[in-house]
């Protein structure tokens, strides 16, 4: 690629990322490489380029990216062919990568408040169009993949995913939880829809902390209860037998249930399981309320990171994109660790995007300026139309990718 004495804030941010990829047999008469197509992505993810049309027209008129990627133009189809070509294990070790790198200013992160470093699992659906995701079938009304994501949480603002699995949605969360589940450093927090007692068991066994909500109805032995004096919203704290449907064994977890007052002013009740008793059931109840995290964290990677729209609806295009849009997020996230400028990466990315086509100077000159209070107001949801129904009969696909 090019080498241009003066860089440019975007530049440099995409150089860091050290991708000078070219595929000997992918590549050979292409003039698309590798390399110059993971950029051209990137930098599309980064700045929410909506159409593959949008990302060719950026190129053909910013001369410092033509200069650097030594391409002076290039067509949607081309970029929508290799978008297709591009294989998954390039863009997960890229990922990977950056994440290791994350992981190290993480070691030294305090954790949030007494609990220490918690891992939050969940699933986001990506929606897939009517005829062309076929492929991603769920019901008649319904195409889509889900991103099941570790979110490793080291602090009250440093955030990012630890791990994650593709697969579409037809697959349950529970089928790939353990999947997630590769550290003994975490506390690890579940929502409903992971409630297997079987699962609960053999981490209790192992050592794996876990705290994971249980549903109002959820039948569970008192054994033991303790005060809960001065906890404020809790209303319980016991020890619990369980039953394992399967195999009629009995163990032993720790019961919270706790209140709290929704958005709707109603008055909701929260029962949580854990194997953690070395904290108290106020903790215990804010460990769980830490769950929110991973729903922003989703929400910021359809908003922000363009996860909601995708290029290209075939398989080998689909799950490109995805670590696409993990990479642009995880690259942010180093970008904040290591400048330590105390800001969110939300408001980084802002920056970056209004300094992308200035003269690097210095990075904290650069990226971090004095913020100024902004709003668009709010958007309003646009009505949806009822959806169109297929007479063709599918059955719902199960598909997972590690």
């Amino acid at each position: 690629m090019g080498n241009i004495p003066t860089k440019t804030v975007m530049r440099q941010c995409l150089q860091w990322l050290n991708v000078h990829y070219g595929d000997l047999f992918r590549d050979y008469r292409c003039k698309l490489k590798t390399g110059q197509a993971i950029l051209l992505f990137l930098e599309a993810t980064l700045a929410s380029r909506k159409t593959l049309e949008d990302i060719a027209e950026h190129l053909r008129v910013t001369e410092w990216f033509q200069d650097w990627l030594n391409l002076p133009s290039i067509s949607g189809a081309a970029l929508h062919r290799k978008l297709e070509d591009i294989p998954l294990e390039l863009f997960q070790e890229i990922f990977q990568t950056l994440y290791q790198a994350i992981a190290f200013h993480y070691v030294k992160k305090p954790g949030l408040d007494s609990v220490g470093h918690l891992a939050i699992i969940d699933s986001s659906e990506i929606r897939l169009p009517p005829i062309y995701g076929k492929w991603a079938y769920v019901s008649e009304t319904q195409n889509a993949v889900k991103m099941h994501t570790m979110l490793v949480a080291a602090s009250h603002d440093s955030v990012c995913p630890g791990k994650v699995v593709l697969s579409t949605a037809a697959v349950s969360d529970q089928e790939v939880a353990t999947k997630l589940m590769a550290e003994l450093n975490y506390t690890y927090v579940f929502d409903r829809g992971y409630i297997h007692y079987a699962s609960y068991q053999q981490w209790a066994l192992t050592g794996i902390r876990f705290v994971a909500r249980i549903k109002a109805n959820s039948k569970c032995k008192i054994v033991e209860t303790r005060s809960v004096t001065g906890q404020s919203s809790v209303i319980l704290d016991a020890d619990v037998d369980i039953v394992e449907p399967k195999t009629k064994e009995v163990f032993r977890l720790r019961l919270v249930e706790y209140t709290f007052v929704d958005r709707k002013k109603k008055l909701v009740r929260i029962r949580v399981l854990t194997n953690r008793w070395d904290l108290s059931a106020k903790e215990i109840s804010n460990i769980y309320k830490y769950r929110w995290k991973i729903e922003l964290f989703f929400r910021s990677m359809k908003g922000n990171m363009n996860l909601k729209k995708l290029y290209n609806t075939k398989p080998s295009a689909v799950w490109n994109p995805i670590y696409l849009s993990l990479i642009a997020y995880a690259m942010v996230e180093l970008i904040r660790l290591s400048t330590e400028t105390g800001e969110t990466g939300l408001f980084l990315l802002r920056k970056l995007l209004s300094h992308a086509d200035k003269l690097l100077i210095n990075w904290k000159d650069a990226l971090v300026v004095v913020k100024t209070r902004t709003s668009t107001g709010r958007k309003r949801k646009k009505k949806r139309g009822r959806p169109r129904k297929h007479p063709e009969v599918f059955k719902a696909v199960h598909w997972i990718i590690e």
